[in-house]
């Protein structure tokens, strides 16, 4: 079991038991090994360790009970995945052979104000579809998803299409996603903004993003809120 030095050292203890989880093979129920056991297994001390638990416990993924120890709620889910490549939420879970759902579809109906116009190249009045999910990898929150896409471009969706990939109902209408015009921003996102996190906070990755098909096409707007708990994107720089 490796501790990665390029993180703080209470995030690598994290990543650690997230590691010896898997290695493991435990699921939810097992109980992991005791505090003197895992700093004996960490090499760590038991504040750094206790605090990395914490936070496991905190986001969902460890629970403590009082005289028996410390058990497995959900399994970790870590998605390893490079900025350069276009993939939809759909496609970076189930490359590691997760199985994405939506636990929350919300779909409106409204005009497109100017900034929606100039981001979708469409005219100031047209009708949009504003859909709000957030999408999980196995039980674990992976992203918040906010989509606004002309309806024209998919005038006979039902709302319930709009659960699974945007990439996969765009192919489905022959319009297959090309490219993105892409701004990234660390985010802080609190229960008020997405009831569903365990903890009163959140990190996230949001990607501002217009995607397009092979002609230019304006396709979808998107702030995609991607969990720092659930994704590591990496990239490659070269000089």
């Amino acid at each position: 079991m490796n501790l990665h030095m390029e993180k703080p050292l209470q995030a690598r203890v994290q990543d650690a038991i997230i590691d010896f989880i898997s290695d493991k093979k435990l699921t939810g129920g097992d109980r992991l090994p005791t505090e003197p056991e895992l700093q004996e297994l960490l090499g760590v001390g038991r504040s750094t360790l206790r605090e990395a638990m914490a936070n496991l416990e905190s986001k969902g993924i460890l629970e403590r009970i009082q005289g028996k120890g410390t058990f497995i709620r959900q399994i970790p889910i870590l998605l390893e995945n490079g900025l350069d490549e276009l993939r939809s939420v759909s496609e970076h879970i189930r490359s590691v052979g997760a199985t994405p759902s939506t636990s929350r579809l919300e779909v409106t109906f409204l005009a497109a104000d100017e900034a929606i116009a100039e981001k979708l190249r469409i005219d100031v009045g047209d009708e949009v579809a504003k859909i709000e999910r957030v999408r999980r990898a196995d039980k674990a929150l992976a992203a918040y998803c906010i989509d606004i896409v002309p309806k024209k471009l998919l005038p006979q969706v039902t709302e319930e299409e709009f659960a699974g990939s945007l990439f996969e109902l765009f192919d489905d209408h022959d319009r297959i996603v090309s490219h993105a015009e892409s701004v990234l921003h660390p985010t802080v996102l609190t229960r008020r903004d997405l009831p569903e996190l365990k903890s009163e906070i959140g990190l996230f990755l949001l990607f501002d993003e217009v995607f397009y098909d092979s002609r230019g096409v304006a396709l979808c707007y998107s702030n995609d809120y991607y969990s720092a708990d659930i994704f590591d994107f990496r990239i490659v720089r070269r000089r």
